[in-house]
């Protein structure tokens, strides 16, 4: 009987003691050069990885040279590192004159706090939202800008710096302010439609009943009475047709005002047809260029008052209206007709003339010219404070 004793040994393909020199040495290069091939395939590796964070950073690069934004590094002083191409169109600086700079040097004082807000907040380990402010340009003018602020951080995590971005918001906020004027505009519309609606449901209604119960009465009556009446019933009825015009203007879009000469022009237009003829109109001194908008409206509310008083009351063949602007503002209106009713100097219109000119400073008279007639003459100082525009 064989037992396992008695076999001979089998050889040991990797046993290398049994095998002959030259087998050795080529497993030896075997292995080397798998050991070769292993280390080639992770330099490739490592290459690839590399070039890759390569053209990441150019990419990056790229988009931060390119960008319209200004974009900024800080130090943790706050101090100027790096600026690009896009902060040097916005602020004027080329990035060797704002290098070591303080971040103050663009933050007037108003917009220096939120910055700072901002930096407190990533020191504190949170994040900054963005915010809108002013900074400064090289030439000292102000642009209007949306700023964030982030951390920048070493590779162990450590906070080492700042990044600033801000975007030129300019036009934006002149879109959001057209927006908001147009739904203004909206609005102003919308409420002035609603007044001519209550002026042509209510008010007009109103006067044209009264005008005709006035007028049954005066045909009942008879004598110096009815002439009374008449007298009244023909207010009403010039009443009703200012109130018209009043209610077409409410319903026009409203323009931008047109110079101070031009208005006075156009008032005195308007008036031709209650006068039945147009009226003169002088000019003296720089009358466009002294009023702020506030005073010339009050002016032009003085003026359409005492035209619509001379249409009713004076029974005039000529009217002349003198602008003149100088150290003190000076409208006079003069009429050729019967003078002025000792009752209708007490009257509301009259009145509120006085008013407004006293609102202002100013003074208001009423005088018979030696030639016959009224002259209104209204007279305000220019430096006066200028109180809200009449309505």
């Amino acid at each position: 009987m064989v037992t396992p004793g008695d076999l001979p040994p089998l050889d040991d393909p990797h046993d290398t003691t049994r095998q002959p020199e030259s087998a050795r040495q080529a497993h030896l290069i075997d292995e080397l050069r798998q050991e070769l091939e292993d280390t080639n395939r992770g330099l490739i590796a490592l290459h690839t990885e590399l070039e890759n964070a390569r053209l990441a950073e150019a990419r990056l690069a790229a988009i931060v040279a390119s960008s319209d934004d200004a974009m900024l590094s800080l130090d943790p002083d706050l101090r100027v590192e790096t600026w690009n191409p896009g902060a040097r169109r916005l602020f004027g600086h080329t990035e060797e004159d704002i290098a070591g700079q303080p971040v103050g040097t663009l933050t007037p004082h108003a917009a220096r706090a939120a910055f700072d807000r901002a930096v407190e907040q990533i020191r504190s380990g949170g994040r900054a939202d963005s915010h809108q402010c002013r900074w400064r340009r090289a030439d000292g003018t102000e642009v209007d800008v949306a700023v964030t602020v982030s951390a920048r951080r070493d590779a162990d995590g450590a906070l080492d710096g700042y990044c600033a971005t801000a975007r030129d918001i300019t036009h934006q906020l002149a879109a959001q302010a057209e927006l908001a004027a147009a739904r203004a505009d909206r609005e102003v519309m919308a409420e002035r439609d609603r007044i001519a609606r209550d002026l042509h449901d209510m008010v007009i209604q109103r006067v044209f009943g009264a005008g005709l119960a006035l007028q049954s009465t005066a045909a009942r009556i008879g004598g110096p009475d009815a002439d009374r009446l008449h007298t009244v019933i023909d207010e009403l009825d010039a009443t009703i047709r200012e109130l018209r015009t009043t209610i077409f203007d409410l319903h026009q879009p409203a323009q931008k005002a047109a110079s101070l000469r031009a208005q006075v022009l156009d008032e005195a237009s308007a008036a031709q047809d209650r006068l039945g003829f147009a009226p003169a109109v002088e000019f003296e001194g720089p009358v466009d260029a002294a009023l702020p908008d506030a005073t010339a409206a009050h002016l032009l509310a003085v003026l359409r008052e005492s035209l619509s008083n001379t249409a009713r009351h004076a029974h005039a063949s000529s009217v002349t209206v003198f602008v003149r602007a100088g150290g003190d503002l000076l409208l006079e209106v003069t009429d050729d007709g019967r003078g002025i009713d000792p009752a209708v100097t007490r009257s509301s219109g009259l009145t509120n003339l006085r008013r407004r000119a006293e609102k202002l400073g100013g003074t208001f008279t009423v005088s018979r010219p030696p030639a016959g007639g009224t002259r209104l003459h209204w007279r305000i100082p220019l430096t006066a404070i200028d109180p809200p525009p009449a309505t």
